[in-house]
């Protein structure tokens, strides 16, 4: 559209030049005065600024528990309040919303000042910074940190298997892997509750560092305790040991090692001489250590140490075994012994690694015929055991009889055989004679009684018999 169509063209050129100039002037006034009356102004309109009324805190929370974090705001207005995860770069909430697409982030508000970040089954990537914001002009913010701590847990597949076997004076190590937050320390036990190492703990320098150990240097314990090194394993540490992992943050962990030293069977024999008279009771026993756990029985030859045979379970014959740990005790009853039953006899022990075996020689105890004597117009019988095949070794009781003459009661006799016991006992052929006190004391009265008694009949007739001589001697010499 032109000028002239807006009715102006009549305006003289003085007309158009004041009215520009009018326009600049009052322009110019108006920036002016924006310029000075509003900090006038602000400092009767201004609301209080917006700022924290205290820090964010710091905490500790162990993996799997909930946790919240606090932000106090103080004059927000209507600004707004936002959670941020630093590490992880990613906006968690704005004022009552939540961003995160994490179902376990929420957010509170108090409706005062407080704003409240929530964590639900805090997990390990949860750690870190978080940053509390507010969009004031300029922005103010502050960080708390979370710290998550992990309970101690021992690594299967980078720790030793629960059942290990090795042979014996092998050097051999246990391994036991832990990992958590903080960094776990392992300590190691065994479950019978001996001890591991016997004495002063010492320490051992090596190429890796110091180690933990017996003097002798025989068990080490390295690695800040996840490595348990047997330089020589012996079968005494065979057993069950527990590897302990913790880290102040509970529960702590274990985990079982069942450790198992193979070596092959020895024996040991207590009693290689044994000796029972017929129909008596033996009891044959060895001890035999060996793993892996062996098999063992007995066998007999006769006197002359042929036609041996492997002996079963019968009526006069039982056979006990017992396994303690790597030991297994042997027994071998005989009940009612015969003839057959004297000879040698062997206790074997055989397993995967070799075999053992020891010896016993059973003989007969010979018993002598019991002598008759005269006590009170009485016959009566007197038994002396013969302990060696060579040589007889009388009873205690009968050793008293025979010193006091043989002159005993009946009733005293008879209770001398009831408690004049004589036991036999044999270990590498030493002989050992056991009996009851009070018999040989009661006997030991009754010889005192017979000779401190009254005179005997030969004492009797010798006074008759000296009256008679002297008058016969003065018959003659008259």
């Amino acid at each position: 559209m032109r000028i002239d169509e807006l009715g102006i063209g009549f305006l003289s050129p003085a007309v158009v030049f004041f009215f520009f100039f009018s326009y600049n002037i009052a322009t110019h006034l108006t920036s002016l005065l924006r310029s000075y009356i509003p900090p006038l102004a602000a400092q009767h309109t201004a609301l209080p600024r917006v700022s924290f009324a205290e820090p964010v805190p710091n905490i500790t929370v162990a993996v799997g528990r909930d946790a919240a974090l606090s932000c106090v705001v103080d004059n927000l207005g209507s600004h707004r309040v936002a959670w941020v995860h630093l590490d992880r770069q990613m906006i968690l909430t704005i004022h009552r919303q939540v961003v995160a697409r994490i179902g376990r982030f929420s957010v509170s508000y108090d409706h005062q000042r407080t704003w409240h970040l929530h964590i639900r089954g805090v997990q390990q990537e949860d750690a870190g910074r978080y940053m509390c914001q507010v969009n004031s002009e300029p922005m103010i913010s502050q960080v708390g940190h979370v710290h998550v701590v992990v309970p101690p847990s021992v690594i299967d597949e980078d720790s030793s298997p629960s059942q290990l076997s090795v042979r014996e004076n092998v050097r051999i190590s246990l391994l036991c892997r832990g990992r958590g937050v903080p960094s776990p320390r392992v300590n190691w036990k065994r479950e019978d509750g001996r001890s591991l190492i016997e004495g002063k703990t010492v320490n051992h320098q090596t190429e890796t560092g110091s180690k933990r150990g017996d003097p002798a240097g025989r068990l080490i314990i390295a690695q800040d305790g996840e490595e348990l090194i047997f330089s020589k394993i012996s079968r005494t540490d065979s057993g069950a040991y527990l590897c302990i992992a913790s880290n102040g943050v509970p529960p702590s962990v274990s985990k079982r090692i069942t450790l198992d030293v193979e070596f092959e069977p020895i024996m040991f024999v207590p009693h290689q001489l044994l000796g029972s008279p017929l129909g008596g009771t033996l009891i044959l026993e060895c001890l035999t250590e060996a793993h892996p756990r062996p098999i063992t029985f007995w066998t007999r030859t006769d006197a002359n140490n042929v036609n041996g045979i492997m002996l079963l379970p019968s009526k006069r014959l039982r056979i006990d075994t017992v396994h303690v740990g790597y030991q297994t005790q042997m027994s071998l009853h005989i009940h009612q012994v015969e003839p057959q039953d004297i000879g040698h006899y062997k206790c074997v022990s055989k397993n995967s690694l070799g075999e053992a075996e020891g010896s016993i020689r059973v003989y007969e105890m010979l018993s002598t015929p019991p002598p008759s004597k005269q006590i009170d117009g009485r016959l009566t019988s007197v038994t002396t055991s013969t302990f060696s095949p060579a040589a007889a070794i009388p009873s205690a009781v009968n050793d008293v009889d025979r010193r006091s003459g043989g002159n005993g009661s009946s009733d005293e006799v008879a209770e001398s055989n009831r408690k004049g016991k004589a036991t036999h006992e044999s270990v590498l052929g030493d002989q050992t004679i056991t009996y009851e006190k009070n018999a040989a004391k009661k006997y030991n009265g009754v010889v005192n009684s017979r000779s401190n008694g009254s005179p005997s009949t030969s004492t009797h007739w010798l006074m008759p018999s000296l009256v008679i001589f002297w008058f016969s001697f003065s018959i003659m010499f008259r």
